[in-house]
C-alpha cells in the first residue's frame, strides 16, 4: 500500500542514520494531561534532550474542555469534558497543589433527591442486593469472560432491576451487552473501595492543562494531525499534517497518547504493524459513548425539592443533574447522555438533538416551554470527535486484563499512554492519564539512559 511505501522511503532516505542523528529525541502524540506530563517529566530528565508534542487540535488538553462566555456563564466556566477530580486520594493532586489550583467538593445528589424520568425513585436496597448477588455470581463463575448483559441476565431480576443494574454498564459509557462482565463487577469493585468524593476545579478543569502547558511552553505544536508512523528500534519516522500541509520528521522515540477509537479508526497507521499482542490489546477496548448537552435557564423551573438532585432513566443512558451548587452555577444544568441515547443524539446532530434533549427535560421535570426559557446551550458531542470517536475506553468481554499489554513498550521505540493504559481502577479518569504519562515517562528515560525522572 502506499502508506507503508511512504514509511520505507521516510526511514530509508537517510539509510546509515544514527539514533543521535534524529530530529527530536522524543515526539509524543497529543497535548492531553497525558502527554503533557511526560513532556513536562522528560524535558528535565537530560540536559538538552530534544522533546517535541505535536498536538492535532487548536488547543491543549484533550478531553478537559471548559467553555467560558462571561455573558450568560458563571465565571468558572461549564465543563464538557472531564467533570471532576475522582476522590480525595487522586494522583493528580500533585498538579491541582503544585499550580495552586482551587477546587471544592461536588454536592452530592442524594438518595432522596433523586428519581427516575417517570417521577419513581430507585429501591436501592434491592438494587444493592442485587449487585452482592452478581458479585457472589463473579466469583463463583470459572467461564469464559461475557457481556455484562448476557451475565446480568443469568439472575434473579425482572426486566426493570435488570435495566437499573445496566447503570453500572452505562456509568461506564459501554452498553450493557459491549462491556466485559469482569471489568465492570470486578473493576468496579476497585472502583468503590478506592474512590469516596469527588472534586469540582473552580476556575474550570482546562486551566489545568494550560497551566501544564505553560511549562514546556515552545515544545508542544497545535494544529498538528500525525497520519503515518513508521518505526525500527531506536528510530520512529511520523508523517503530519501542520495547518494542513503534510510534513515529516524523526525521533529516538515515539509516545502516543491518542485515543484508542482512532487508533482503531485508522486514524493513524503505523507500520509495521504493532506486534499482536499490543494490537489485541488494543482491540480489547472500545470508546464509549457520550454526549454532554450543559444548559443555562432565564428562571428556575424546578421546585425546591429538586435541586440538588438528579433525573435519570432506568439504566442512566439519560441522565441531568444540577452541575454546581445553587449559588455559583446559576440556573445551569447539565444533561449527560450516554451509550444508545448518546448515538441517538449524535445521530440527530445538535439541533434535532438538543429538541430531543429539552424533551427529555420536560418529561423529568414535568414542566412545559422550556425551549422559550433556554438562554444559552453547548451540544458536545464526543462520539463524532474526529480525535476521540468516543468518550473514554472500556474493556470489551474477553479484554479484561488487556490494559497493561497496551503499556508494554514496542521494540524500545514505540510506546502507547493516555488512560487506556492506566490500571484498574483509574482507567477513564484524568488522574489514570496522569499517571499514563508518569509511567511512560520512566520507561522513556530508561531506555535513554538519561537517568530517572524527577516526578
Amino acid at each position: 500500500m502506499a502508506v507503508a511505501g511512504g514509511g520505507l522511503g521516510l526511514l530509508g532516505s537517510r539509510p546509515a542514520l544514527p539514533a543521535v542523528g534524529a530530529d527530536y529525541d522524543v515526539v509524543i502524540v497529543g497535548a492531553g494531561v497525558a502527554g503533557m506530563t511526560a513532556a513536562q517529566l522528560l524535558s528535565r530528565a537530560g540536559p538538552g534532550l530534544k522533546v517535541l508534542v505535536l498536538e492535532a487540535r487548536d488547543r491543549v488538553g484533550g478531553r478537559l474542555l471548559t467553555l467560558h462566555d462571561r455573558n450568560v456563564l458563571p465565571s468558572h466556566g461549564v465543563e464538557v469534558g472531564a467533570q471532576f477530580i475522582h476522590g480525595s486520594q487522586a494522583p493528580s493532586w500533585e498538579l491541582i497543589k503544585r499550580y495552586d489550583i482551587a477546587t471544592r467538593p461536588r454536592v452530592p445528589d442524594g438518595e432522596a433527591k433523586f428519581r427516575f424520568l417517570d417521577g419513581s425513585r430507585p429501591d436501592w436496597d434491592r438494587l444493592e442486593a442485587l449487585h452482592q448477588e452478581a458479585g457472589e455470581a463473579l466469583a463463583s463463575e470459572i467461564g469464559p469472560d461475557v457481556s455484562y448483559q448476557a451475565f446480568v441476565e443469568t439472575l434473579t431480576a425482572d426486566p426493570r432491576e435488570r435495566e437499573m443494574m445496566y447503570t453500572e454498564a452505562l456509568s461506564w459509557s459501554a452498553e450493557p451487552d459491549r462491556i466485559s462482565a469482569r471489568a465492570v463487577i470486578k473493576d468496579g469493585a476497585l472502583w468503590n473501595d478506592w474512590h469516596d468524593q469527588d472534586f469540582q476545579v473552580i476556575g474550570g478543569y482546562s486551566s489545568l492543562a494550560e497551566r501544564m502547558a505553560a511549562e514546556i511552553e515552545g515544545r508542544i505544536q497545535l494544529q498538528s494531525q500525525v497520519t503515518d508512523i513508521f518505526y525500527r528500534r531506536g528510530l520512529a519516522g511520523i508523517r503530519y499534517k501542520y495547518r494542513g500541509i503534510t510534513t515529516a520528521l524523526t525521533c529516538r522515540q515515539l509516545i502516543v497518547t491518542t485515543p484508542v477509537g482512532v487508533l482503531q479508526g485508522g486514524g493513524v497507521e503505523i507500520q509495521p504493524p504493532v506486534p499482536a499482542s499490543t494490537q489485541r490489546a488494543i482491540d480489547s477496548l472500545e470508546m464509549g459513548q457520550a454526549v454532554v448537552v450543559p444548559m443555562i435557564f432565564s428562571e428556575p423551573f424546578w421546585g425546591a425539592d429538586a435541586a440538588p438532585g438528579a433525573w435519570s432513566d432506568y439504566a442512566d443512558r439519560i441522565s441531568f443533574y444540577f452541575p454546581h451548587p445553587p449559588q455559583a452555577g446559576g440556573n445551569a444544568v447539565l444533561g449527560w447522555f450516554t451509550g444508545a441515547a448518546a448515538q441517538e443524539l449524535s445521530d440527530l446532530g445538535p439541533e434535532a438533538g438538543l429538541a430531543r434533549v429539552i424533551r427529555w427535560l420536560q418529561e423529568a421535570s414535568g414542566q412545559r416551554g422550556l425551549a422559550d426559557k433556554l438562554a444559552w446551550h453547548y451540544f458536545k458531542d464526543w462520539v463524532t470527535d474526529p480525535y476521540t470517536l468516543g468518550s473514554y475506553s472500556f474493556t470489551r468481554p474477553g479484554g479484561h486484563g488487556q490494559r497493561q499489554v497496551l503499556a508494554e513498550p514496542v521494540a524500545d521505540t514505540l510506546y502507547f499512554a493516555g488512560e487506556a493504559t492506566a490500571p484498574p481502577p483509574h482507567y477513564q479518569t484524568v488522574h489514570g492519564a496522569y499517571l499514563s504519562g508518569k509511567r511512560v515517562a520512566q520507561q522513556v528515560a530508561g531506555t535513554l539512559k538519561v537517568g530517572e525522572v524527577q516526578l
